[in-house]
C-alpha cells in the first residue's frame, strides 16, 4: 500500500510538471488566401504575413500560418479531405453551396457576441452577401464595384467637357470617340462592349434591374429593364457595323488583341485604343503607376436615364472551416485580420495606391486621411495627384453610392451561369434578348420556387 501511494504521488508530480509544458503549446491556425505569394511591399500576401507575425507575438496561445495561391478548388478539396485550412478566403457566391454542404462554420454567434469586432461597421451591402438563410457564414474582405476608366483628352477632343451622365450620353460619346484607320480597320473604339468581359450583372445594375422579386421566389430575368440592357449592348454593336462595317466578330477579335494588356503600360485606355472601359476600382493602383503621363480619369458607371443610380457590388470573403478543431481561436484570428485596426493598415494597398475594404471606418479613413498621405508620399507629383484624387472618388462613391449585390441564394451560381450563357447567345447566335432572358427564367424558376431567397435582415 505504501509503495502504491509513492507511485501515485510520483505520477501526480510528473503530470503537474508536464501540464505547464502542454499549456505552453500554442494552438495552430492555418490561413489560406487566393492571392499568389510574393515579397513585394504592398502585395496582399505581404500584408497578411506581416499581420500574422504581429498577431502571433501578441497572442502566445495561438500561432497562425498564412499560405497563398490557394484556389477555391484547392480549399474545397482540402476541406473534403478533413485537413486544413482553418480559415480561408473565398468568393462570396460559393457560400450557399458550401454552407449547405456543411463546410462552413456558422459565424453568427461570434458576430453577435464579439462587440469589439463591431460588425455594424461593415457596409450593409457587404453584410448582405455574407448572410445566407438567417446566418453569417462569411466575413467580408474587400469592397468592390465598377468604375469607368477613360481618356479625358480624347473625350475633350470629341467635344465632351464631362463624362457621360447616363447611358444615352454614353452611347453618343461612344459614337463621337470611335475612329477608323485609313484602311478602314479599327483605330479606336469608344467602348468595347465586353472589355474586360461581358459583365452582365454590371449592366443590369446600371439599368436598375432586379433578378428576383420582393417575394424572393419570382425570377425577374425577363423584366423590361433586363431586356433593355441587352438591347443597349446590341445598339453599340449595331453602330459599329452600320457606321464602319465592323461586325461583332471583328470587334471581339480586336478585343482579344487588347484584353491581355489590362493594367499594363499597354492598357488600351493608356494607349488610346479604347476611349472608355470599365473595371473594378482596384485597377487604379496599376494605372496610377503605368499611366502617370496619360490624361486618364475615373467615373461612376452611367445609369439608364430616369433610373435610380445603382452599381454592382461584389466582395471576396473570409470563412472558417466547419471542421476546424479550434473554432474560438480561429475566430479570434479572423476578427483581428478583418478588424478596424488591420484594415486601416492594409488600406494602403499595392504600390501604396489604396485598397478598399468593407468597413465604413476604413473607407472613411481612406477618403479623409490616407488619400492625401499616400499621394504626398509619391515622388512623382503627377502620380501622387492621381492617387489622391482616385482614392477620394472611389471611397466617397462606395460610402454614399447605391451599391447592389446579386442575391446570395442557394441557386446563385446556377443563376449567374444561366445569365452569362444565355446573354452570350444574343451576341453569338442571334437570339433575341427576350428569348435569352426567358430561357433564364425557364431554367432558374424551378430552383427559386423550391428554395426561395431570404435577404439579409428579413
Amino acid at each position: 500500500m505504501k509503495k502504491l501511494l509513492v507511485l501515485l504521488l510520483a505520477l501526480v508530480m510528473v503530470l503537474s510538471l508536464a501540464a505547464p509544458a502542454l499549456a505552453d503549446e500554442p494552438v495552430e491556425i492555418t490561413i489560406w488566401h487566393l492571392f499568389g505569394e510574393a515579397d513585394t511591399p504592398g502585395h496582399p500576401h505581404v500584408f497578411y504575413t506581416e499581420w500574422a507575425e504581429k498577431f502571433n507575438a501578441e497572442h502566445p496561445g495561438i500561432h497562425v500560418t498564412v499560405l497563398g495561391g490557394k484556389s477555391a478548388t484547392d480549399i474545397q478539396t482540402a476541406i473534403a479531405g478533413g485537413t486544413t485550412p482553418d480559415i480561408f478566403m473565398n468568393y462570396w457566391n460559393n457560400a450557399p453551396q458550401w454552407a449547405d454542404a456543411g463546410a462552413l462554420l456558422d459565424l453568427t454567434p461570434y458576430y453577435e457576441s464579439d462587440t469589439e469586432f463591431d460588425y455594424e461597421d461593415i457596409m450593409p451591402g457587404a453584410l448582405a452577401i455574407s448572410w445566407y438563410k438567417g446566418s453569417f457564414y462569411s466575413v467580408p474582405n474587400t469592397y468592390s464595384t465598377t468604375f469607368m476608366f477613360y481618356r479625358e483628352d480624347i473625350l475633350a477632343d470629341a467635344g465632351w467637357d464631362h463624362f457621360p451622365a447616363d447611358t444615352d450620353e454614353l452611347l453618343q460619346c461612344i459614337k463621337d470617340t470611335t475612329e477608323a484607320n485609313e484602311d478602314g480597320t479599327i483605330k479606336r473604339l469608344g467602348l468595347l462592349p465586353n472589355m474586360p468581359w461581358l459583365d452582365t450583372e454590371m449592366w443590369s445594375a446600371a439599368f436598375n434591374s432586379e433578378w428576383l422579386a420582393e417575394d424572393g421566389e419570382t425570377v425577374t430575368a425577363a423584366s423590361e429593364s433586363n431586356i433593355a440592357w441587352l438591347e443597349y449592348i446590341q445598339s453599340i454593336y449595331a453602330f459599329y457595323e452600320e457606321e464602319f462595317g465592323w461586325d461583332a466578330l471583328t470587334i471581339n477579335d480586336f478585343g482579344d488583341t487588347v484584353r491581355g494588356n489590362r493594367a499594363t503600360p499597354n492598357d488600351p485606355v493608356l494607349t488610346g485604343e479604347v476611349a472608355m472601359r470599365w473595371n473594378s476600382e482596384n485597377l487604379q493602383a496599376n494605372l496610377a503607376e503605368n499611366g502617370a503621363d496619360v490624361n486618364w480619369k475615373m467615373a461612376w458607371f452611367p445609369n439608364a436615364p430616369g433610373t435610380e443610380a445603382t452599381a454592382l457590388l461584389t466582395s471576396n470573403v473570409w470563412e472558417i472551416n466547419a471542421k476546424t478543431e479550434h473554432p474560438d481561436e480561429a475566430w479570434e484570428a479572423l476578427a483581428s485580420l478583418t478588424g478596424k485596426e488591420n484594415q486601416q493598415v492594409m488600406a494602403a494597398g499595392e504600390y501604396g495606391n489604396g485598397q478598399f475594404y468593407a468597413r465604413r471606418s476604413t473607407l472613411e479613413y481612406l477618403r479623409d486621411t490616407l488619400a492625401d498621405e499616400l499621394g504626398a508620399a509619391k515622388e512623382d507629383p503627377a502620380v501622387g495627384a492621381k492617387v489622391t484624387e482616385n482614392i477620394k472618388v472611389i471611397s466617397d462613391a462606395m460610402l454614399n453610392g447605391n451599391l447592389r449585390a446579386f442575391p446570395c441564394c442557394s441557386f446563385v451560381n446556377e443563376y449567374l451561369n444561366s445569365i452569362s450563357a444565355n446573354a452570350d447567345m444574343v451576341f453569338s447566335a442571334g437570339m433575341s434578348p427576350e428569348e435569352a432572358m426567358q430561357m433564364v427564367v425557364d431554367e432558374i424558376q424551378p430552383l427559386a420556387s423550391a428554395d426561395p431567397f431570404v435577404g439579409y435582415g428579413k
